[in-house]
Order: C-alpha cells, then structure tokens, then sequence
C-alpha cells in the first residue's frame, strides 16, 4: 500500500484526538505494518475502518494494539 496515503489518513484520524506524528517515527512504522496485516488477514473489512481500528488502540493503549 502507498505509505503517504495510509500516513494521510493516520493523520486525519489522529486530528479528532489532536495528536499527530511524523511519517519517518517508530509509532507510523508500527501503525503502517499493522494496518497492512490486518489488511491482507481482513480482505474484506474497508481501509478506512482498519485505520481508524488501529488508531483508536494506539491511542488508548490497547493491548491487542
């Protein structure tokens, strides 16, 4: 997957929470794997739901994150 584009819509997502990262930090790196895993086990689930999935458990922590 395009990583600006994934790192664009990380971005979107983290603006409801005001936070924000850079694309080259270890926390993009690890977003950017997990939402490409969860992408190819999930083929079915939209992107847009994944991101939001995978930000949502960096932002509270989550353990399955």
């Amino acid at each position: 997957m395009d990583r600006t584009f994934i790192y664009k819509m990380i971005q979107n997502c983290l603006k409801q929470y005001n936070d924000t990262i850079s694309i080259d930090s270890p926390e993009f790196e690890e977003m950017y794997n997990k939402i490409n895993k969860m992408k190819y086990e999930e083929k079915e689930t939209h992107l847009h739901d994944i991101v939001n999935d995978v930000v949502y458990g960096y932002i509270t922590n989550s353990p399955y994150f």
